[in-house]
């Protein structure tokens, strides 16, 4: 629910906060220039909804909006009190700390660059990549744009392929991270060891396989850090919605959305892994508040593929892209796991390259395109 009140009303926004509190419930205010604020009702507002005339008749109160979608807290479209449709959601922009002082902004308009191994394997590896991605951020003026990713524990298909480092692992992380100032997600795949790996890491990552392991969502939301939840490969778009609603319904909004391809009859015929749905980019774009991400390793498995992967999906607008990266071609044959997708850090930079030309002098018609169309 969304609760729309006069500015200076503070009285008002306690006895807000203290009704909420009855149903374990937060509030996120944003405040806005001129008269009016908002107050938006975050978890489970089903109880707190039948309430709706008491918030009204509060002072202050100019409007309350429930949201038509059943993924109430991540839509971006509203109904008043009266039914009557009310303008979208804002959407969210989500940020992610940085050692180096400079937050990471997802959803602010511009490209997010998240780059790494698979793995961390050693922590020549490891830092050799950190230190290129630095480079690249400073060479073309997008540090702040710049995040790291490592896999340190790894969901596998067969139990005799090698699982990550573990907790080695993010020691090689923070290693990176404290050498490069650059902020770095890594998956969590246990709600046991939410805790533990969230103390270091800067954002979490919900793996496709984990994408609806429902207690691991919960538990990540009660942590309460910046996340990207995959969409889970066989799941349909909506699904992948409802499975974020499970992070936010435990009052975590910092969500970002990642289409990771799913799996069709059409795919591992040879020229890719996983079948991209560059189009859930738009829609998840058009229907809820969160930023919306693209894996362009996991859709080719070859990393010959994944520059134009990146591009098709900058089309669509999206926020930003997480990429498997190689150090040295000769790691290749040593990396134990997804190395033919990993793309070489001096063609990632060329890649990088290529994304801020198409921001320059593309992105802003298609964003005016896409602004008209909403407006219909």
């Amino acid at each position: 629910m969304i609760i729309e009140f006069e500015n200076g009303r503070q009285s008002t926004v306690d006895q807000i906060r203290d009704l909420a509190a009855r149903f374990g419930l937060t509030l996120e205010i944003t405040q806005r220039a001129g008269v009016y604020s908002t107050i938006h009702v975050i978890g489970d507002t089903r109880e707190f909804a039948t309430r709706e005339g008491y918030l009204r008749d509060l002072p202050g109160v100019r409007a309350t909006w429930r949201v038509t979608s059943d993924f109430k807290n991540i839509a971006r479209f509203v109904t008043g009190a009266d039914g009557g449709k009310a303008p979208r959601r804002p959407r969210r922009v989500v940020e992610v700390p940085g050692l180096d002082g400079k937050p990471r902004r997802f959803g602010a308009g511009q490209h997010i660059f998240i780059v790494g191994p698979d793995s961390p394997q050693t922590l020549e590896q490891t830092l050799a990549i950190a230190h290129a991605a630095r480079e690249i951020g400073e060479r073309f003026g997008v540090t702040d744009r710049m995040m790291l990713r490592g896999g340190a524990f790894k969901p596998r298909t067969r139990p005799t392929d090698w699982r990550g480092l573990g907790m080695k692992g993010i020691a090689m992380l923070d290693r990176a991270r404290e050498e490069t100032g650059l902020p770095y997600v890594t998956e969590v795949m246990d709600l046991n060891l939410v805790p533990e790996i969230g103390e270091h890491a800067d954002m979490l990552q919900i793996g496709t396989r984990n994408a609806q392991n429902f207690d691991l969502l919960e538990a990540v939301g009660r942590f309460g850090k910046p996340v990207i939840l995959k969409r889970g490969f066989g799941n349909e778009v909506n699904e992948w919605f409802h499975a974020a609603e499970y992070i936010a319904n435990q009052g975590d909004l910092d969500i970002v959305l990642c289409e990771r391809g799913v799996k069709t009859l059409f795919t591992k015929g040879g020229y890719c892994r996983n079948q991209p749905d560059l189009n859930a980019i738009t829609y998840a774009r058009s229907q809820t508040i969160l930023p919306v991400i693209f894996d362009p390793s996991h859709v080719t498995g070859d990393h010959r593929l994944v520059p134009e992967n990146v591009m098709a999906a900058c089309a669509h607008l999206v926020d930003g892209t997480i990429t498997e990266s190689l150090h040295d071609e000769a790691f290749r044959k040593e990396q134990l796991c997804d190395a033919g997708q990993a793309l070489l850090m001096d063609h990632y930079a060329s890649v990088v390259e290529a994304v801020l030309a198409f921001e320059a002098h593309v992105a802003p018609r298609l964003l005016a395109m896409q602004e008209a169309f909403e407006q219909r």
